[in-house]
């Protein structure tokens, strides 16, 4: 799993819409631009995104949520293999995960009430 943190400009406490707002954005947001890098989102649930990649049948899943009163999103990226996966697809699912991650905070960043990214 990754972690990716940055601050989504809302205050939760002063402002509960603002914050769902945002989060709903980012959902939306990942949903339609993840395609352009190669990645079909599947139906999405909340403040989940299902995401699934071209010949291969990891599953790997996007979630971001708002996770302090001063505005901070955390989306975290997770890919679910199987238990009894051969090497050569673990390797396979990191780099999927990794281009899913860079994918994420690409898109994210193209929007300028985000800011502050770190990976945690």
């Amino acid at each position: 799993m990754k972690t990716l943190q940055f601050i989504a400009h809302c205050q939760a406490q002063q402002a509960p819409n603002d914050c769902l707002a945002a989060q709903q954005q980012v959902t939306q947001l990942l949903a339609e631009k993840l395609a352009d890098y190669g990645f079909e989102t599947l139906s999405q649930s909340g403040d989940h995104i299902a995401v699934s990649v071209e010949q291969h049948e990891l599953p790997l899943a996007v979630a971001c949520q708002i996770q302090t009163e001063q505005g901070h999103m955390v989306c975290e990226i997770s890919s679910y293999p199987a238990e009894e996966q051969d090497w050569l697809d673990r390797i396979t699912e990191q780099s999927l995960l990794n281009q899913l991650a860079q994918a994420v905070e690409t898109t994210l960043k193209t929007q300028t009430h985000f800011s502050n990214f770190e990976w945690k």
